[in-house]
Parts: structure tokens; sequence; C-alpha cells
């Protein structure tokens, strides 16, 4: 079917550190659901040629395709969020700049958690690598709900409904936009605005959460929901 060549930094890695040799497979994948077995033709030294004998389509991995609109957290626990949201199935992020962000992404950070996602996708065998979006305004992220199923957004308050219930109440949703807030939580104006547009207010936890922490259990209960409902 053709040979192809891996890019420098992945050469580096299969040859330095995997220890790669003519005639070893490979399973290389796109990122949007593509996946070919390939096998090492040759190795120059600084790369690696695959001839690729098989190419498959895999579809996404959970029924739902949720997308992260996060207010992203202090830089050292990004990453985390990135790595644990992709793992658990995310279809997207959405950095978001709320009036009580602690964060304001910069495209360096944006490439850096594109790269996360993909070791973390690679690592946890996904075929579909989640994209991260440039970041937008509250209000702009609000304004695009109409292009999902379904729209959310995380409120600890008693009266919100269990975020379990609400995917029960949407079975057949198969996108669903999520808004996880910052440390300082939402404002009162950004709750109103949320709730005028048909986001409907979910609580995710009995206790307050950081918001790393919000964002993965929203994945962990999306994946658990796919699992009870396959």
């Amino acid at each position: 079917m053709g040979e192809v060549h891996l890019p420098p930094e992945e050469s580096r890695h299969a040859v330095a550190s995997l220890r790669a040799r003519k005639g070893d497979e490979f399973l290389l994948f796109d990122g949007r659901g593509r996946e070919a077995l390939a096998r090492i033709d040759r190795i120059t030294r600084r790369q690696a040629f695959l001839v690729v004998e098989q190419i498959t389509e895999r579809s996404f991995e959970l029924r739902l395709r949720i997308t992260l609109a996060v207010a992203m957290t202090k830089a050292h626990r990004q990453g985390y969020l990135i790595e644990k949201c992709t793992e658990l199935g995310v279809a997207a992020f959405w950095p978001i700049l709320s009036e009580r962000s602690v964060a304001r992404p910069v495209a360096a950070a944006i490439d850096k958690w594109s790269r996360r996602a993909m070791e973390a996708a690679k690592q946890s065998v996904r075929a579909w690598v989640p994209t991260v979006d440039a970041p937008q305004s509250f209000s702009q992220a609000v304004a695009r709900t109409a292009e999902f199923s379904a729209a959310a957004i995380a409120d600890p308050d008693p009266s919100a409904i269990p975020f379990l219930a609400f995917l029960g109440d949407r079975g057949g949703a198969d996108t669903m936009l999520i808004f996880v807030g910052p440390e300082g939580g939402w404002t009162t104006e950004e709750c109103r605005q949320a709730v005028a547009a048909g986001v409907v207010r979910i609580r995710i936890s009995p206790t307050v959460l950081r918001s790393e922490t919000a964002a993965v259990a929203v994945c962990a209960a999306s994946a658990a929901y796919h699992i009870m409902r396959p």
C-alpha cells in the first residue's frame, strides 16, 4: 500500500528507545480513526521507513462525543487534565476564558496540550486524538451550543441535576458540550447566560471539586455510562 516514513521524533524513539529493526511491525494511526499495520522496510541514521500492509477504520470509542469547555487550571495541573480526559475518551477541549479564569492560554500552551493529548491517546490505544481549540470567551462558547445534541454546565449547587440522570434523560444524544468552571467557580451572570441559552445545570459530586477533578469526573462518568449501555 506504499511506503511511509516516521517523523524525526518518532523515528528516533523507534530506533533509539524501542531498538526497532527491519521487519518489525508497528501500528500507525492518524488520530481521526484510521489505523495502519506497517512493517519497517529500511532504517537510516535519522529515519525509519515503513511499508503499510493494512488500513482499517475505527469508529469513535464512545457513543457520546464529549467536548469540554474548560476554564483551564494553573499550569502545573493542566497536563493532568488533558492526559486523563484523553484516556477516558473525550472528543475535544475548548479552553475558555471566564471571569474568574486563573490561566490565560497562549499558542505555545495549546501546542503543548495537543502533544500531551497525542501521547495520552497512544498510551491508551485510542484511534482518535482529541482536538484542542484556540481559546475563546465564555460567551463565544455559549453561543455555539446549537452545534451539539445537548449542553450542560457543572454547578455544585444541590438543585442542579445529577450528571448521570442528565445522561440517562438524553440517551439519544451523540454530541455533548460540558462547561467546567475555574477554581473560583462561575459567576452568577455566567450561569444566567448559560441557562438562558438552554444549557442545563448539572451536579457531578456532592463535594466541591477542583477544575481538573471535575473534568476527569465528567469523562469517567461518560465512559462508565457507555459501558453500561453499549
